[in-house]
């Protein structure tokens, strides 16, 4: 992934979260490795420190570009808040943008949706201040 397009995700990462308490990640690699995309976006969350906020409302948006797969995994505080169908829509507007050859763009979308939730469910000033980096991490081949 381009410079500017890493910029550009870590920009919607920083709009995601305004006003809201939530934390958003993107991780990008090219395989999933064990038991699927969902398992990986679960360890990810824990390794890269997303179940550590304050108030339970990290929010990983996982990518695996050889696999064509993309998988959310979010903790209690915003996991419970969304409607049925909700994840994979967010993940479909990766999908999409990956499609027609803007996969930053899906992303940025896909990262709108996120936060828009967590402007409802997690409503409010973030007192705990920035807890994460408001950027892409990258794994093996990405």
């Amino acid at each position: 992934m381009k410079r500017g397009e890493r910029q550009r995700i870590s920009a919607a990462i920083a709009d995601a979260e305004r006003g809201n308490r939530a934390e958003i990640a993107v991780h990008i690699e090219a395989r999933y490795p064990g038991d699927g995309p969902l398992a990986r976006a679960r360890a990810l969350f824990e390794s890269l420190g997303l179940d550590k906020t304050r108030d339970g409302t990290g929010v990983l948006l996982y990518i695996a570009t050889v696999d064509r797969k993309a998988a959310v995994w979010a903790g209690p505080g915003l996991d419970g808040a969304s409607a049925p169908g909700f994840w994979q829509a967010a993940t479909d507007r990766v999908a999409a943008g990956y499609r027609t050859g803007d996969a930053a763009g899906g992303i940025v979308a896909a990262l709108a949706t996120i936060g828009e939730l967590a402007r409802v469910a997690a409503a409010g000033d973030d007192t705990a201040g920035n807890e994460l980096p408001d950027r892409v991490s990258f794994g093996p081949g990405a």
